[in-house]
């Protein structure tokens, strides 16, 4: 299912970019692999962030058994080895997606064009792996949700947190500490509770940032791990000792 959804978007997004033509002021202009290969990895970003909100909804390892246990990410481990495993099966489906990007790159703009200077093998493993990391984040807190809360409740809660955090981000980024900044006002407490929290907010400025140069601002990566480590943490811990199995599938 992943290959065929990853493959319809890459392929029909980059064979449209592949006959898209730009008119600006009377000069026409065709989309080639350098201004293909920026708009391809947005595409990927789209498909990445589908496939990691899925299998944190849908995947979470609820306590099924009988027949429902086919339904859910179980594997025969133990629970302390659990949430490494679960975390390392959706890298190996971000990877696989970014593979589809790639070969649907090759195949419209020619593989040649992968081995110009266009493509920066370096930095699109950079890019990659930073997106990795987000995307792991977003996908633990919405497995813990889950598990919580409940698959519907997670799906728009979810949507409502990402569309706070994207304001926030755009509240801080445009509202820095000055000579006035005080934490016990408003703006002071709302910026200072968003530098604590994932930098959902300026993850497409990070990624943009990551995909030109390869740099990404070392406050936000630590808070990205930070996060990691510490949905982990609770994924194993509400994995280990769950509130209670569900009677009607006992």
């Amino acid at each position: 299912m992943i290959l065929v959804f990853s493959t319809l978007v890459h392929y029909s997004g980059l064979k449209l970019l592949n006959h898209l033509t730009l008119s600006i002021q009377n000069v026409v202009s065709v989309v080639g692999p350098n201004e293909a290969i920026y708009a391809a990895h947005f595409l990927q970003l789209f498909t990445s962030l589908s496939i990691a909100a899925v299998f944190g909804i849908w995947m979470a390892p609820y306590a099924h058994r009988g027949e429902r246990s086919l339904l859910t990410h179980v594997l025969p481990l133990s629970k302390v080895k659990f949430s490494f495993c679960y975390v390392l099966c959706c890298v190996v489906l971000l990877l696989i997606n970014e593979l589809v990007l790639l070969g649907s790159f090759g195949v419209v703009f020619g593989f040649s064009s992968l081995a110009k200077g266009s493509f920066s093998l370096i930095l699109a493993v950079k890019t990659f792996a930073f997106q990795t990391l987000c995307l792991e984040v977003l996908m633990l807190a919405l497995a813990l949700s889950s598990l919580i809360l409940g698959q519907v409740t997670t799906v728009f809660l979810g949507g409502s947190s990402l569309f706070i955090m994207q304001v926030l981000g755009t509240f801080a980024r445009f509202f820095k500490q000055g000579p006035e900044f005080s934490l016990l006002s408003p703006k002071g407490l709302l910026v200072f509770i968003y530098h604590k929290l994932p930098p959902v907010g300026d993850f497409i400025f990070d990624f943009m940032g990551v995909m030109k140069n390869g740099i990404v601002p070392v406050e936000h990566l630590i808070l990205w791990m930070f996060w990691f480590i510490a949905f982990n943490l609770l994924f194993w811990f509400k994995v280990r000792y769950p509130i209670q199995a569900r009677s009607t599938e006992a």
